[in-house]
């Protein structure tokens, strides 16, 4: 009797909360979220409270990253704390119950280590040289545009002056001079006729 009760608590020690994420080959970045992964079952608590800790530091860490987690969500970004990531080695990820119990530890993940974000960094680099090469080829495509628009814009702008504001107000005004120096010169000499008579 007593050997099946031993078989049934470890059976469901077995399948309690596990951290999946992180691990020692993945570690945490010193920069930025980093990402908490975990399996659960039907019998695990709702919520727990997810601690980085380091027992192999003077004084140990225990440092709350989020509290209150939904189990069911199975993964989530925790940010760094105030003061930053720390660096080093020998931190785990610890499940607790609760924020008030942190040493009743539901899930503990392997031991790991902080390491620098080199794939950012490289990732940041290649992004310049696309950019470089964009504007180039941009300006090239402008640059012929523009010099067949000009050529086209200033044609059109040589006819319309010419043909509607040039020729048409000038061409009304000498008209309208010439009849009436015309009118002018026939009404004297018509008064001088009647004179002589």
């Amino acid at each position: 009797m007593r050997t099946f009760a031993t078989i049934l608590a470890f059976a469901a020690s077995a399948m309690a909360y596990s951290v999946t994420a992180p691990t020692n080959a993945t570690g945490f970045s010193t920069s930025g979220q980093n990402t908490v992964s975990w399996n659960m079952v039907s019998t695990d608590a709702a919520n727990f409270t997810i601690v980085l800790s380091n027992q192999q530091v003077n004084p140990p860490v225990q440092q709350i990253l989020a509290a209150l987690v939904v189990g069911t969500l199975g993964t989530i970004q925790v940010n760094p704390p105030s003061t930053g990531w720390p660096t080093g080695s020998g931190y785990q990820i610890n499940l607790v119950a609760n924020s008030q119990q942190l040493s009743s530890i539901l899930a503990q993940s392997d031991q790991f280590s902080f390491h620098a974000p080199t794939s950012s960094s490289g990732s940041s680099s290649s992004l310049p040289t696309t950019s470089l090469v964009v504007p180039p080829t941009f300006s090239g495509q402008s640059t012929s545009p523009s010099a067949s628009s000009p050529s086209g814009s200033d044609s059109s702008s040589d006819l319309n002056p010419s043909t509607s504001d040039t020729s048409v107000t000038p061409q009304n005004t000498n008209a309208a001079a010439s009849m009436g120096v015309q009118t002018a010169f026939f009404g004297a000499v018509a008064l001088v006729g009647a004179l002589l008579v």
